[in-house]
């Protein structure tokens, strides 16, 4: 077992550190410079065709470090990424394995069981690492930099990015098992991303659109988590993964 956990940290250490550094370099290119940011985007104003977009109600609320760090990080830069991230951490996972030839080897060695719940759970733990330091950012510069922050939305921001992340990471769990070759899985997945966005952009299927939760818009909106999404989330994580696990059980190798 340990041996497994460290081959599986091994497999995705570059993906996690890589995509550590991506959400590193988006935040400190955002968060040290709302005073250029604002005073760039002022520059602007008087111009019909921004202000459409970006009207100066919206400029003077930038200057609000709370509204500022919020809108540009939870709900645009880092917020856009979060299933990005589930899907990065998800895909290779066992295609990997079959495109290598080298899952007849792990089989030789130990349980199909044992295989997968490892290759899940260590996925998945750096998948909700990645999130956890994204979505802990804010707090942190904004007590190095001493600035007034309202601390009590992270944790709600937080709980909508781990698990906006979760269902899109549990989905390219199912396709790195159905598919033979790392490149499927990934072009599946985000297919079935765009699908979905484009799909809730009508009334009706709103709900498939996950970038609305994953953005934390009801804490924007209602300072609250949105608990029956997340329940619901939840329950088909678990589904994802339980069906994961039967087509492994049962794919030849």
């Amino acid at each position: 077992m340990i041996k497994g956990i460290r081959k599986e940290f091994n497999d995705m250490k570059v993906r996690f550190f890589g995509t550590l550094i991506v959400i590193l370099g988006l935040f400190f290119i955002l968060a040290p410079f709302q005073k250029f940011t604002v005073s760039m985007l002022e520059g602007y104003m008087g111009n019909p065709q921004v202000e459409k977009f970006l009207p100066g109600s919206m400029i003077e609320r930038l200057k609000e470090w709370n509204f500022y760090i919020n809108t540009q990080w939870y709900g645009k830069n880092f917020g856009q990424i979060i299933p990005i991230i589930g899907i990065l951490m998800a895909f290779p996972l066992f295609a990997r394995e079959y495109e290598n030839g080298t899952i007849a080897f792990l089989l030789v060695r130990r349980s199909r069981k044992e295989i997968y719940t490892t290759k899940v759970l260590m996925g998945l733990m750096g998948t909700v690492l990645l999130v956890m330091i994204g979505g802990i950012l804010p707090a942190i510069f904004s007590s190095i930099a001493q600035k007034s922050y309202e601390y009590s939305v992270v944790p709600k921001f937080i709980i909508h990015n781990i698990f906006g992340a979760l269902i899109w990471y549990t989905l390219s769990v199912i396709f790195s098992v159905l598919f033979n070759d790392q490149v499927k899985p990934l072009l599946a997945s985000l297919g079935l991303l765009a699908l979905t966005t484009t799909a809730g952009l009508i009334k009706s299927l709103k709900f498939l659109n996950t970038f609305s939760y994953a953005l934390g818009m009801s804490v924007f909106n209602h300072n609250k988590v949105d608990i029956k999404y997340t329940i619901g989330i939840v329950i088909l994580s678990v589904l994802f993964i339980f069906f994961g696990y039967l087509i492994f059980d049962k794919k030849e190798i």
